[in-house]
Parts: structure tokens; sequence; C-alpha cells
């Protein structure tokens, strides 16, 4: 996810991703910092996109919430 970040980050720069990969992976880094740490309105709007589903596993805010945050979490972790 970095690298696809660090890309995009690049190509509106104007800049070329091959030219200074360091740079352009800290700055994907720190444009999905935010993204670690979701709103209450993110979560919102996952858990009721969602929640038609009587069957879903998860079927509260709160494990949603958690469950959310660990999956963030772990995709960080993951890609670095």
């Amino acid at each position: 996810m970095v690298d696809r970040i660090a890309h995009t980050v690049a190509a509106a720069d104007g800049g070329d991703f091959q030219a200074d990969p360091a740079r352009y992976r800290r700055l994907a880094r720190a444009a999905r910092q935010p993204l670690t740490s979701p709103t209450e309105a993110t979560i919102d709007a996952a858990h009721h996109a969602v929640s038609f589903d009587a069957s879903w596993a998860i079927n509260n805010r709160r494990d949603f919430k958690r469950a959310v945050k660990a999956m963030l979490a772990t995709s960080a972790v993951k890609r670095e």
C-alpha cells in the first residue's frame, strides 16, 4: 500500500518515484497515518454499510469498531 500511495504522490507532485523513492515513501506513510485512527463518522458509515446483513458475524457497533481498528493496524504493519 505504501508504494501505491508513493507512486500516486509522485505523480501528483510531477516527480519521478524512481528518482527519490525514500522521499515518496515517507510522504506516503505520512498521508496514510490518519487512516490508522478512523473517525466516528467513518466507523458509523462502514457499520451502516454492512448492517443490512443479519448474519454478519460482527453485529454490534462496538465490536465492529474494534475490528476496523485491528484491520487498519494489521494492514499498516504488514505493508511496511
